[in-house]
Order: C-alpha cells, then structure tokens, then sequence
C-alpha cells in the first residue's frame, strides 16, 4: 500500500501555520525572559545567601524552589497555572499560563546554572582585584560578570532550546500555537505525514538560529579565554 506524500497540499493552511509559529515563539520568548529573571535571583540567593544570616531565608526560600519545582513536570505546571489559579481569582488566560508555567520550569534550572557560574569565579582572582585597587562596581563588571556569563551562557543555552520545544504543551490548555494548529490541520486533511513534517521544519526554523547565535558566542567567548 502507496501513500501520496504531498506537502502542498496543506498551502491552504500556510497563514494559519505562520500565526501558530509567531506565537510559539512569543510563549517561549516571554517564558525565557521571566524563567531567566528568577533564575538569576535564586542563582543569587543559593550563592550569596547561604553564608549570610541576614540573606539565609532568601537561601532557604530558594532551596525549597528548587527542589520542588525541579521535580514537578512542566505540563503539570501549566495545568495548575490554568485551572488552579481562576480558583484564588487569577485568571491568567491560555497564553499567560503557559508563560508562567514554562517560567517556573525554567527557573530552577536557570537558578542552578547561575549558582554554578557565580561558585566558579575564583575568589583568589576576586581578592587579588581588591588588593591592586579595584572598586567593587569594577570587580563586578570588569571580573565576576565576563566570567559569570561565560561559565552560564553555554549550559543555559540548552535550558533554552528545551523551553522552545517544551512551548509545544501550551496546547493543552487552549493556546493556538504549531501542534494546537497541526491538530486541527490533521482532522481537516487527513494528511498526518505531511503536518508533522511540517512541525518539525517549523520548530528547526525557531531554534536553529538561536543555535547558531549561542554557537558564535562561545567560539568568541573561547578565542577571548585563549
């Protein structure tokens, strides 16, 4: 039995694959920025805040983040932000639950990259600073910032990828993005081949290029370090 593969048989649906598209990447952009917001302020509370009584509920508050949010699953996170939420009177909509739910996911894992960053910039490097001088605006910008950013951008990079893809669960709670479009494409034309090639070249043209920009970053980020 022959099946006929034909892709343009879904040029109908091209504009409504192009909307599902941009708002894929809208939800994950969005849950990116706020994921990576949180991170940075656990990744600063697990670093700094350990060894100091004054900040230690602010390590403490993050431990516990972490360690609940790093095992509860992504879709289980969306499904609370929009079916549990309405119940205390928040109603997010479809498209913010799912940033926030992806947000949260993101965090902790974001919160460890950033604590690991901050722990790997030497201290003796750190001391010898002060002793030619330095202020501590300038230590942290001329010394712990360009070396924060190279030991984090490398693995938060695959943090990121996984938020794109993982932008695929908004559909179940409503948000029309590429597999929620693809869905409906399929019940149209029965063409469930041809629809899912399509996502996969979809979802390759909304991360490769952010591969290649985080690819140049570490080559130039290696070539600075040599």
């Amino acid at each position: 039995m022959s099946y006929d593969f034909d892709l343009m048989a879904l040029w109908t649906y091209r504009w409504a694959f192009l909307r599902s598209i941009w708002v894929t990447i809208e939800v994950s952009f969005f849950s990116i920025v706020f994921g990576t917001i949180l991170g940075i302020l656990i990744g600063l509370a697990r670093h700094y805040g350990r060894s100091n009584w004054l900040l230690y509920p602010t390590w403490l508050l993050s431990t516990v983040w972490v360690y609940v949010f790093i095992s509860i699953p992504a879709l289980v996170l969306l499904l609370w932000a929009y079916y549990i939420l309405p119940i205390f009177g928040i109603g997010l909509g479809s498209f913010w639950a799912a940033v926030l739910g992806l947000s949260i996911n993101l965090s902790p894992f974001a919160g460890e990259v950033f604590r690991s960053g901050l722990a790997n910039v030497p201290e003796g490097e750190l001391s010898a600073a002060h002793a030619m001088g330095y202020t501590w605006p300038q230590v942290i910008f001329l010394f712990i910032l360009p070396q924060f950013f190279r030991n984090s951008v490398p693995p938060l990079m695959a943090q990121y990828y996984t938020t794109v893809k993982m932008s695929s669960l908004a559909s179940v709670i409503g948000v029309v993005e590429i597999i929620n479009v693809s869905q409906q494409v399929i019940y149209d034309t029965y063409k469930t081949l041809e629809v899912y090639a399509l996502v996969g070249l979809a979802y390759a043209v909304v991360v490769v290029p952010f591969a290649i920009l985080a690819k140049r970053y570490e080559d130039r980020m290696l070539i600075k370090r040599i």
